[in-house]
């Protein structure tokens, strides 16, 4: 280590850095902060100094390095800095451990996402959750070294963590040399718009520095001689280190009246000459273990060592010893780790590739024996092939799905080369492709597994690998949007030799699932009826839920009432150990959204919150469609910012599994409702760029087509608008019936229609809401009916009981619309008390809905029939301060104020921890805070001022 005085020779600067933001990091404003430098410049020395200040400061400190052998990994760099492990005592880590394994994502398409591990956003909460809990115990420091190493999927985390750090008491540091591979980390630093002191750029030691430097190393002043020679490391502490050290290891440093100088003639290396001259003086077992250990990685365990090399530890310790007395390793906790990476890579490239191949084969071979990880294992045999030969083929056969829960990516290439090398006639060759088709499945790569799938089928003798091979395939044409290709599959496999009786079921049943994505509604209710019957003779679980989804969902759409919601119920009893755990969500979730639409509050919100674990845990396509249900349910009961904060929370993951066009048109149709188009324009871009193609996404294209039509009409074309409503009511969305999904628009569609002067289908919109009304009996649809009826008839009283129903329901948009149609109908026949009075109502409810442009719309609407209302307009709601703070955030920041952490607040009230996070960004933002702690004196002050009173 290059100190001085205390602290690191030329880093004066960064020392003062580095103890600033390790304050405000225990003060509860966290910090982050990236080191940056060439090789040996002294980034791991400084993330020394980091750990050092962090513990000085009352911090707890987690470290780790990223090693080059797992970049391929997702997680290993944070699964290795937050301890993650399955045998833990430790409860939290141990459920990470077991969210990381992936088993309840195993064969779901898509569940990786597009790119290897950056879409597994359920591992990544789960991690984000870990520290949020370890930071509710006290200040704790994260020291990330290598990070051009680092696996992407970690650098999300790393990513959401620097972002959202000023929430808590936490000190993130990273530390990386700029080399091709860092350029993710370069992007995310500059992303996050980091501010200028926290960029910490470490140049060459200054020639004062390196004399300093010297005076530590060598025990005098340095003389002429000696600093000429030190001109030759250009600054470079790593060089001067070893120039030092080599120069007193040769005896060639005289120290004379307190100068220390060189003797004459000695001559200037190279570094890689001063690495190598350290690794001299050892004894050849030391260097032969040391070229192995440089195999294993950047750090390795004396056991990992001794299975390798094969001799018991005992006799290791010794050469252990002599490698960290010469400087070569050093302990970090349980593990061994080389001084230096160019230390490493000094001792691996002496070793010939030939040689390095067959080392790293051995290894492999000596970890699979021990029983390590599979993707320990693998990162070895990556580097190995194609000398792995056989011992790979055999390995995959045993190990592939156990490595394809955890990287699927890194098992469909492993895979690939075994392929490459097995022989085709090999009876393993048809089990490596069916593990190949689940890999790419799993990576999202949905076309390409659907190939392989049909390639193994056509070849495959092994009538135990037709079905799951044909369930691949199904699935993965499902997921990629193409239910017409996968009902050909499900009848293909019902009508095949080689598919058992109970599998013909559970095939016939997931073709009632296509032909309603397909829009064929009444054949998918005659399928799903004979799949029931078959499903409870057999008491199959899996044949049973996707019948009664889709009896349920039929029901829904064109009869919404009570029998439709029991089948939906009956399908979310089916026990988690008869379907699988990503199946049983979305039948949750799809009665959520039916409690949704019928109203049932308390039964929507407890359904999401029984969901929410599930879903973080799952991941996938089913975190957004999470969040976009817990909008939905917001937006509808008036809690509009409540449902922005789901969308934000939902977005990321919305966009990596294509269900962000829901998410980004709600968020439209909430600006377009408060008058602010030009954030409703930037959404509805990003709707319109948006592919999404799950079957899921489908059921919610209602929602960009809303936001389109709307926006035109706030801009003063209602024409457009109602020639769109009218053409998708009556031709569909899609394969879906527009009349079943639209209903909802009835009362705009009688609106736009009067005013077209379109009588006839203004009457057919009134039946069609009368008819969904008399269905399900539920307010919303009653109010519906009533306003359509009451717009038809120009009726106020029926107007009023639409208000009634709506506010029961509760649907408070609804509701100020029905008060400003019947008082337009009250001043119209010259009763503008009446109606002013109804205003007044209306507007008191787009105040508290921040509906700018309606209430903007209603006053103008009443003007023009002479109505002068003497009540202020709406006030524009706060943006800032403590008034800004909507239900929610308030019910946050006291649980802040508590020394509750955002897991233990998701909890409590019942939402994702995602979207805790979000509400308390928005408390720091509005309240122009900068820490927890500010939020929670500002509570207490406000408490205590209120008991005072």
């Amino acid at each position: 280590m290059d100190h001085f005085a205390g602290c690191l020779v030329g880093r004066e600067a960064e020392t003062a850095t580095l103890k600033a933001l390790a304050a405000s990091a225990v003060s509860g404003a966290g910090q982050a902060a990236f080191v940056v430098g060439e090789p040996g410049v002294g980034k791991t020395a400084v993330l020394g100094l980091a750990a050092s200040t962090a513990e000085r400061a009352g911090m707890r400190v987690l470290h780790a390095a990223a090693q080059e052998l797992e970049r391929r990994f997702p997680f290993a760099l944070m699964s290795a800095c937050l301890d993650v492990d399955a045998t833990s005592a430790d409860v939290s880590r141990a459920r990470v451990a077991e969210v990381l394994r992936g088993d309840a994502r195993y064969g779901l398409p898509g569940a990786q996402g597009t790119s290897a591990g950056a879409g597994d956003f359920a591992t990544a909460e789960a991690m984000l959750g870990l520290v949020d809990e370890c930071c509710a115990q006290g200040p704790l420091a994260l020291l990330l070294d290598d990070l051009q190493w680092a696996d992407p999927a970690s650098l999300l985390v790393l990513q959401r963590l620097v972002r959202g750090a000023q929430q808590l008491p936490l000190l993130v540091v990273g530390a990386y040399r700029p080399v091709p591979q860092a350029s993710d980390v370069d992007r995310l630093s500059q992303h996050l718009g980091l501010r200028d002191q926290t960029m910490l750029k470490l140049a060459r030691l200054s020639p004062p520095a390196v004399s300093a430097l010297l005076v530590d190393l060598c025990g005098g002043e340095p003389g002429p001689r000696l600093r000429k020679m030190a001109e030759g490391a250009a600054g470079n502490p790593l060089y001067v280190r070893e120039l030092a050290a080599a120069l007193l290891r040769e005896e060639a440093i005289e120290i004379c009246g307190g100068i220390a100088e060189v003797t004459v003639g000695c001559p200037v290396p190279p570094l890689t000459k001063l690495i190598t001259h350290r690794l001299r003086y050892l004894r050849e077992e030391v260097l032969q273990a040391l070229r192995v250990a440089s195999v294993l990685g950047a750090g390795c365990t004396v056991a990992d060592l001794a299975t390798v090399l094969d001799r018991p530890t005992h006799e290791l310790l010794s050469i252990v010893a002599d490698a960290e007395a010469a400087g070569i390793l050093r302990d970090v906790g349980d593990r061994l780790v080389f001084r230096h990476d160019l230390i490493r890579h000094a001792l691996y490239d002496a070793v010939p590739g030939s040689v390095r191949a067959m080392l790293h084969l051995k290894t492999a071979q000596a970890l699979a024996t021990a029983g390590a990880a599979p993707e320990r294992v693998a990162e070895h045999l990556l580097v190995a092939a194609p000398a792995a030969g056989e011992f790979l083929t055999t390995w995959l056969v045993e190990s592939a799905a156990q490595l394809t829960t955890r990287a699927p990516a890194t098992a469909l290439q492993l895979i690939d080369q075994a392929l490459d090398l097995a022989d085709p006639h090999d009876p393993r060759h048809d089990h490596l492709q069916w593990h190949r088709a689940i890999a790419q499945l799993s990576c999202g790569q949905l076309a390409e597994a659907e190939e392989t799938a049909r390639c193994a089928l056509a070849r495959t003798h092994d009538l135990t690998r037709e079905c799951p091979l044909r369930w691949i395939i199904v699935h993965a044409a499902y997921a990629r949007g193409r239910p017409d290709l996968a009902l050909i599959e499900t009848r293909l496999a019902c009508s095949s030799q080689g598919v058992p009786a109970m599998e013909a079921i559970r095939f016939q049943a997931f073709s009632a699932v296509c032909l309603f994505a397909l829009g064929k509604l009444s054949e998918a209710e005659e399928v799903a009826a004979t799949s029931r019957c078959a499903a409870e003779a057999e008491d199959d679980g899996p044949a049973l839920a996707y019948a009664l989804h889709i009896l349920a969902a039929k029901r829904f759409l064109e009869a919404p009432g009570t029998q439709a919601l029991e089948l939906a119920q009956q399908a979310t009893r089916l026990t988690p150990q008869t379907i699988h755990p990503a199946h049983r969500v979305c039948l949750q979730l799809a009665l959520a959204n039916d409690y949704i639409e019928l109203d049932r509050t308390d039964d929507a919100h407890r359904t999401l919150a029984s969901t929410r674990k599930a879903a973080e845990y799952t991941g996938g396509f089913l975190l957004p469609w999470y969040h976009l249900s817990c909008a939905l349910l917001a937006f509808n009961t008036g809690r509009w910012d409540d449902a922005l904060t789901e969308i934000e929370a939902g977005l990321e993951p919305g966009e990596q599994f294509a269900m962000s066009r829901a998410l980004r048109a709600l968020a439209a149709i909430i600006a377009l409702h408060r008058g602010q188009p030009n954030a409703a324009s930037t959404h509805l871009t990003a709707a319109e760029a948006a592919t999404d193609t799950t079957t899921i996404a489908w059921f919610y294209e209602y929602l960009p087509l809303c936001a389109d039509v709307f926006a035109g009409g706030a801009q003063g074309n209602p024409e457009h608008a109602y020639t769109r409503l009218a053409a998708a009511f009556d031709h569909g969305i899609g394969h879906l019936p527009g009349q079943s999904i639209l209903c909802f628009l009835t009362p705009d569609l009688v609106r736009l229609a009067l005013a077209q002067g379109d009588t006839t289908n203004a009457h057919r919109y009134v039946r069609a809401a009368q008819q969904r009304a008399d269905h399900s009996n539920g307010p919303y649809h009653l109010g519906d009916a009533y306003r359509c009826q009451g717009l038809l008839a120009q009726d106020p009283d029926l107007l009023l009981e639409a208000a009634r129903c709506y506010h029961h329901a509760p649907r408070p948009l609804n509701e100020a619309h029905s008060y400003t149609d019947a008082a337009h109908l009250l001043a119209q026949r010259h009763m503008p008390r009446e109606a002013d009075t109804l205003l007044d109502k209306a507007l008191t409810i787009y105040n508290r809905l921040d509906a700018a442009w309606h209430a903007a719309r209603a006053t103008s609407r009443l003007r023009t029939v002479a109505v002068r209302h003497n009540t202020r307009r709406p006030r524009d709601s706060a943006r800032n301060g403590w008034e800004a703070l909507t239900n929610t955030e308030r019910v946050v920041a006291d649980h802040v104020a508590a020394g509750h952490s955002n897991p233990e607040i998701a909890a409590r009230i019942f939402i994702s921890r995602r979207t805790v996070s979000t509400h308390v960004s928005h408390i720091l933002q509005k309240l122009r805070m900068t820490s927890r702690v500010e939020i929670a004196a500002e509570v207490i002050r406000r408490q205590n001022r209120g008991s005072s009173g």
